[in-house]
């Protein structure tokens, strides 16, 4: 294909009018100007082109451009609203059942830095996935940011809601031996890369440290974390430590997703990265549709599944009949305005892992029971 060079806006307007899109100068101008034009146009050209293999035009409109466009974003925003919930909700359950355990007096407020609290993975047998998504987690438990040196000076210095002097307490506070074999509590100082002067009367709860944390290092934390909490954890969203594989496969895809959304990418083009393995029983209780399968001369994990599949995995967390109103919507709008002689809406469908409305409903609209 090569490399694509810059263009003006002028020769934009020349190409798509070259190839019979219908638009005014001043609506066209006004779309380069709000939206990336990759994903407008080019991200969006192959559910509006008549013949997908010809770049020509028949009637359509840079108003059907905008209002698939629109939809996706609007999608996106209320996929992302839903996994914030979600996210918020495991980082309050991570919190509390941590803290109950290892947290429960002043003197141990700061045990949430102690990986001593948390099981290293590579003691687990068979540990899931630990060539694929995992490798990393299971490598490299020492190298957790939890646990590395001025966690504590860092996390306050850089945080402007999280007020020393708030936390401050001159009762707490370690032995001498112990403020030596702690490395979170050494100040660190950011120009010269030193870790001087703590201040060892400052303790942060976790449940204030936590909402610091992305969705990433979170995940990263429930691997580490003891079997007890972690089944307490799991309880909260109604499933149990013997399925600890699924579940935190589950929020693999959920991560993905998240980030997706955060970085305005088009959510209709979501599919999970391939080398993103997924939980044979979690095909099976979803019923997923990989796009490349197990099969019996590879010992290799099916992989990649569209947003449908990964909309359904999020739809055991959270209530996801807002999403499926998102899709009402565009789906009303097409049927009622696009003129093209093709099913823009079963484009649409198909482009995101289902092209049938009523399966959609059945999955988003309604609570499903999952079975594991």
């Amino acid at each position: 294909m090569g490399i694509k060079t810059s263009q003006s806006r002028n020769d934009i307007e020349s190409i798509l009018r070259k190839r019979g899109l219908k638009f005014t100068k001043h609506d066209l101008d006004k779309a380069l100007l709000n939206n990336n034009y990759f994903n407008l146009f080019n991200g969006l050209e192959s559910l509006l082109l008549p013949d997908k293999n010809i770049k020509l035009y028949n009637g359509e409109s840079i108003e059907d451009f905008l209002a698939v466009y629109k939809f996706d974003k609007n999608l996106s925003s209320q996929i992302f609203n839903l996994v914030i919930s979600l996210e918020d909700k495991l980082k309050n359950s991570i919190a509390y059942y941590f803290s109950q355990k290892h947290c429960r007096t002043t003197d141990t407020t700061m045990e949430y830095l102690n990986p001593q609290k948390y099981i290293d993975p590579i003691t687990r047998p068979n540990y899931p996935f630990q060539n694929y998504q995992n490798q990393s987690i299971y490598r490299h438990f020492s190298q957790f940011n939890l646990f590395g040196q001025g966690f504590l000076t860092k996390l306050v210095k850089f945080n402007d809601h999280i007020d020393a002097n708030f936390y401050r307490d001159t009762s707490y506070g370690l032995t001498y031996s112990a403020r030596n074999t702690h490395p979170y509590y050494r100040s660190y100082n950011s120009q010269n890369r030193s870790y001087s002067n703590p201040d060892y009367n400052v303790a942060v709860p976790f449940w204030v440290s936590i909402e610091t944390l992305d969705f990433g290092t979170i995940l990263r934390l429930l691997h580490y974390l003891e079997d007890d909490v972690l089944d307490s954890v799991m309880k909260d969203f109604g499933i149990g430590i013997r399925h600890r594989a699924e579940f935190l496969n589950m929020l693999d895809f959920i991560k993905e997703l998240r980030n997706h959304c955060a970085h305005g990418l088009l959510i209709s083009r979501f599919r999970t990265p391939k080398y993103m393995k997924i939980n044979g029983n979690l095909i099976h209780v979803f019923n997923l549709t990989p796009v490349y399968h197990n099969t019996s001369n590879s010992s290799t994990p099916a992989s990649v599944i569209k947003l449908f599949d990964v909309l359904k995995i999020l739809s055991f967390f959270v209530d996801t009949k807002p999403i499926y109103k998102q899709l009402q919507k565009i789906i009303y709008r097409n049927n009622k305005r696009f003129k093209g002689n093709y099913d823009l809406n079963e484009r649409l469908l198909e482009r995101m892992g289902e092209t049938q409305l009523s399966v959609w409903k059945n999955y988003l609209y309604k609570k499903v029971n999952f079975q594991f």
